[in-house]
This record gives C-alpha cells, structure tokens and sequence, in this order.
C-alpha cells in the first residue's frame, strides 16, 4: 500500500469529504483521485502532471505540498540513466562501407554511359529533322505579296470626313480660325487609346500566411482554477506544464498545434490575437483541441 495514498486517504476521512466531493472541488477527476490514493501512479497521464494532482489535492485536505511531493518521489523511485554501449566490432562497418562505395561508383558510371547514349541518339534524329524544319518555310515565302493591297484601302477611309468641314471656308474668312481648332479638338477626341481601350488590370501581390500564434490564458477572477496542460507543436515532442489563475503562455508554429487541457473550461485560448473561447466546456473532463481545426 502506498504511504502518500494512504496519508491522502486519511486526511480526506478525516474532514468527512467523499471522493465525488473532492473531485467537484478540486476540479480533478475522480478516478485520478483514486489512483492516487491506491498508489497506481500508472493509471496517471504522467510525471509533471502527477506532481500537479499532488500539489493540488494536499492544498485541498491542508497538507504540505512538498511533503506529500518528496513522498511520492521516494516511491516512485528513479529511472536509471541511460548507458552508451561502445561498437564492439567495427570491421563489420568497414566491410559494409567499401561495397557501398564501389556499388554507387559503378551505378554512376553505369547513368554517365546510358546518358551519353541517349544523347548521341537525340542528336541523330535532330540532325535529320532540322533540314526539314529548314526547308518548310520556302513553301510561306509568296503569301506576303498580298499584303500590299490591303493597304491602300484601309487610308482612304479617314479624308472624306474632313473634306466637307474645308471645302465651304473661304481665304481669309475668320471662321477659318475657328473651324481649325474644332477639326484639330476632334481629330484630338477621336484618336485611338494607345493601350487599345483594354483596361489594365494588375493582379494583387500574393501575402504570405503568418506562422500560426495561440495564447492560452487562466483568468485572474473569482472561481478561475489552474489546469494541467500538454502542447505539441509541428509535430514535436509535447510540452507539459501547469497554468494557474492569472499566467498566460504564447505558442508559435508554422502548421499545426495540438493543445490537451485537464481543465479545459477555465483555460481561455486566442489564434493570432482573435478570441475563440475556452478549450471545452465541462470543467475537469480532459479534452483535445487543435489549431487548424479538424
């Protein structure tokens, strides 16, 4: 039997509190409550996230926190340091190094000679090619003799407009002054739109996506409680901790957040400095939200 279970025990009896009571109170739920008083510390998610549950429920029956820490260290023992067990043979390494290095030597001979190949042969079928490719535009050369007689009908068609405005002004008359600055206003007007009347349209430069920012936040109000909680960012190995009223921590990442909260309705959480809310709603159920989401 464990001697931290059975000093939880003891002291939660003693203030006549049942384990439903305790959970309710300590927002912890009542089957890790339970391992802890039976001593199953396997049953719990983990080291920092044991010590928490510790902290929190001696706090509760008015215990010493580092007292009933120490204690369940003791039991809990320590792991042995991991050993480096030096390569005992190493001409094995050797003789799987030097077929390595011939066979790769061997390949890239064997890709030199089977490109070079390829290439002759491309430069064969383009030699034959290219006196054909040659050849064919002596066949196009007479089309552009018919070019010249679309020209002289196109230019006719703008000096019958002016002639009737000159014809009817006479030498030295003073609407002939007027009549040029009209003629040259409307040759003005209707003069062509050197981009052809197309509209220019330049298409926005493309912004690049910020790296993922979350905020996780315990507020410093009345009724606010801690929790215990795992982030893992881009896939990396997951970083527990412990966030108590009033402490804020800030996340980045560049393609996804996973966040695992104990007490998930006291821990409020924002993307890119917009509010989303709290992580779930039920105090003390454990809950998986991610960032972007499923």
């Amino acid at each position: 039997m464990s001697d931290l279970g059975t000093r939880l025990r003891e002291a939660r009896e003693r203030q006549g509190l049942s384990l439903t009571q305790a959970a309710l109170d300590t927002r912890i739920l009542q089957q890790s409550l339970v391992a802890l008083e039976e001593g199953a510390f396997q049953r719990l998610p983990g080291d920092v996230v044991i010590r928490g549950f510790i902290r929190n429920y001696a706090q509760y029956l008015d215990l010493h926190p580092d007292e009933m820490i120490e204690i369940y260290r003791r039991e809990r023992g320590v792991t042995d340091p991991i050993r480096i067990v030096p390569v005992t043979n190493p001409a094995v390494a050797r003789a799987y190094v030097l077929p390595s290095f011939f066979g790769v030597f061997f390949v890239t001979i064997a890709l030199i000679g089977m490109s070079y190949i390829t290439l002759n042969a491309v430069g064969r079928v383009g030699d034959r090619v290219t006196p054909v490719a040659l050849a064919a535009p002596s066949a196009t050369i007479p089309p552009p003799t018919a070019l010249p007689t679309t020209i002289p009908t196109i230019t006719p068609t703008p000096r019958p407009i002016r002639a009737p405005v000159v014809a009817p002004v006479v030498p030295g008359d003073p609407l002939e002054e007027l009549e040029t600055p009209a003629a040259a206003g409307a040759e003005a007007t209707t003069s062509p739109d050197p981009a052809g009347g197309v509209d220019l349209e330049f298409a926005p430069t493309p912004t690049l996506v910020a790296p993922i920012t979350i905020e996780l936040v315990v507020p410093n109000v009345r009724g606010s409680e801690n929790s215990w909680v795992s982030v893992r960012v881009d896939g990396n190995v997951p970083i527990e901790f412990f966030i108590f009223a009033g402490e804020s921590r800030t996340f980045q990442a560049q393609r996804r957040i996973l966040v695992r909260a104990g007490n998930p309705s006291d821990v409020l959480v924002s993307v890119n400095g917009i509010q989303q809310g709290p992580l779930g709603p039920n105090p003390g159920q454990p809950v998986n939200w991610s960032w972007p989401p499923n």
